[in-house]
């Protein structure tokens, strides 16, 4: 008896606890997901190229002029894409084409360039940049009075960004003046001492010109101001020039100056198509009249280009 009445609480104590509370035990287990995409190249834009501000380039005689060619590279990438890029910036006469000037430079049509001024810190992926081309006296005119009439001057722009993405970019075109210009690379006529009522005879004296511009050119000769020494003056008749070494003793070897400019027969000057120089001499000589008082005389001959088609 004793022992059922133990069963019996046992089981009453069971009874109890399934009849009461029910007690469930969970075991939680934490579990990671590995996430990963991986960024593609961006394409580079480029945009906004423009040549000399858009507007027509004159050049400068004997000289180089500055030209920029402006542009601005975006890339979604970021601007360490751009920082570390390469560029390539052509600017060129447009019957060129833009894949003969990537392989053959021309200071007369052609320029390249692979590298820009930054105009601006790069912000969001985006950078302003500048590049300055010399462009010689001599680059090719495109004007209506030039050879190359209704083409013009244009840049392309490429770019590629370190991981190999690539943009590219052409300008408008702008014209290019024709500039005729000469450079007188002599600076005195001196004729040396002359006894009045004698002349220089076959003795010449020369003086250079050398074509400063991008078209062909003749010559125009005058006198600013006549051979004077003080009050008194040797006429500006008295001067001759020509194109060849004469004898100023025969009459119609050389023509004579005048106030007024007088294009110079047989004196052309073609284009130049690189630094060397397209030159021509020009030859004087001069009679000292009758009575003329001894002195130093100066005066100043004017030369002057005038286009030639």
């Amino acid at each position: 008896m004793k022992v059922k009445r133990i069963f019996a609480s046992v089981a009453m104590v069971l009874g109890a606890v399934v009849i009461g509370t029910l007690i469930v035990a969970h075991t939680i287990y934490a579990n990671s997901v590995t996430s990963q995409v991986t960024v593609g190249a961006s394409t580079p834009v480029v945009s906004g190229v423009s040549v000399n501000g858009g507007t027509s380039i004159t050049l400068t005689a004997n000289a180089t002029t500055s030209i920029n060619v402006n542009n601005t590279i975006t890339d979604a990438n970021g601007c360490g894409e751009i920082t570390g890029g390469t560029t390539t910036i052509l600017l060129y006469r447009s019957g060129v084409t833009s894949s003969t000037c990537l392989t053959s430079a021309s200071n007369l049509n052609c320029y390249q360039a692979t590298a820009f001024t930054a105009s601006s810190t790069c912000t969001s992926g985006s950078q302003t940049a500048t590049t300055t081309f010399g462009v010689y006296y001599f680059a090719q005119a495109t004007d209506s009075s030039s050879s190359f009439s209704g083409q013009s001057w244009i840049a392309t722009v490429m770019f590629k960004t370190t991981d190999g993405a690539t943009g590219t970019a052409d300008s408008s075109g702008v014209t290019l003046n024709t500039l005729t210009a000469i450079n007188v690379t002599t600076s005195t006529i001196n004729y040396g001492t002359i006894a009045a009522n004698t002349n220089t005879g076959s003795t010449n004296q020369v003086t250079t010109t050398t074509n400063a511009g991008n078209s062909s050119t003749s010559l125009q000769l005058s006198a600013q101001a006549t051979l004077a020494s003080g009050g008194n003056v040797i006429a500006t008749s008295s001067q001759g020039f020509a194109t060849s070494t004469f004898n100023y003793a025969n009459t119609g070897s050389s023509t004579a100056l005048t106030g007024s400019a007088v294009t110079v027969t047989g004196f052309t000057l073609t284009s130049p198509t690189s630094t060397s120089n397209v030159q021509s001499p020009v030859f004087w000589g001069l009679g000292v009249p009758n009575g003329t008082p001894t002195g130093t005389y100066t005066g100043t001959n004017v030369f002057a280009a005038l286009f030639h088609a």
